[in-house]
């Protein structure tokens, strides 16, 4: 029957299953943070946003981590296919899972923040400025901020994050292999205190993609895809290309595995 569809379904999908909740988990979270100083529930604070999302990560980690891995982005996923040993006919799947949770997760925090958004912007939905809020869920630069710096600051910092996830997963890296969860969430809270306010810092595709394309359909509109001289595909690309540096810096410089 059913039932019996469904159980045979999570024994052979265990990992896409924990990659989707955990990347739900993860997006709620961090957006949360996001609608909090977006929507003056308090004063902005930088430091709310680096440590909220530090913490985001490190939930996350902590709920799916001993399943899949705890990827929850496909820029990790694609480097640890390309530098260690994660197996090419899980990618895909890992990916897809990790952009539906976005999209769920940012879904799940519009329920529940709806009415603190309509008293916001008295229930006319705006991208950016004063009453724009499409920013609680997708990343858009800051004003002062161009193209080719967004770029840069995306790449740097997911090199950065990749680095520390491949370092912090080699066994003879003790003691933070046995705490890489702790690590990886605390170097994120690093990297955006550090660069972040250089665009919108994403240093994940699906962080980015599933909720844009959630506020496509709930009313922000498809100009979310172009707004800012298609910034949206800033995000969208330039952490691939940062978690491909990552691996590579990792490669040269700290795995001599293979000497």
């Amino acid at each position: 029957g059913l039932v019996a569809l469904g159980r045979q379904f999570r024994r052979n999908n265990r990992e896409v299953l924990a990659e989707f909740i955990g990347t739900l988990i993860l997006v709620l979270l961090i957006n949360g943070v996001s609608a909090e100083q977006r929507l003056s529930v308090s004063n902005d604070s930088w430091l709310t946003v680096a440590y909220g999302n530090g913490m985001a990560v490190l939930f996350a980690i902590s709920i799916c981590g001993h399943i899949s891995g705890a990827h929850m982005n496909p820029a990790i996923t694609v480097t640890l296919w390309l530098f260690s040993n994660f197996p090419r006919n899980r990618v895909l799947s890992y990916i897809i899972a990790q952009i539906a949770g976005a999209f769920c997760g940012s879904a799940l925090l519009y329920t529940i923040i709806t009415p603190a958004i309509n008293q916001f912007d008295g229930g006319t939905r705006s991208i950016l400025g004063d009453t724009g809020t499409a920013t609680i869920f997708a990343t858009y630069p800051p004003l002062y901020v161009g193209i080719g710096t967004a770029i840069a600051s995306e790449v740097v910092g997911t090199s950065l994050l990749a680095l520390l996830v491949m370092t912090t997963g080699h066994p003879q890296n003790r003691p933070f292999c046995s705490i890489q969860g702790v690590i990886v969430a605390t170097g994120v809270s690093s990297i955006l205190l550090s660069i972040g306010y250089t665009s919108g810092f994403s240093l994940n595709p699906a962080r980015d993609i599933g909720p844009r394309i959630f506020t496509a359909v709930a009313g922000w509109g498809l100009e979310v895809f172009i707004i800012s001289d298609y910034y949206a595909l800033v995000p969208m690309f330039a952490p691939f290309l940062g978690s491909l540096v990552g691996g590579t810096v990792y490669t040269i410089f700290i795995d001599h595995a293979a000497d």
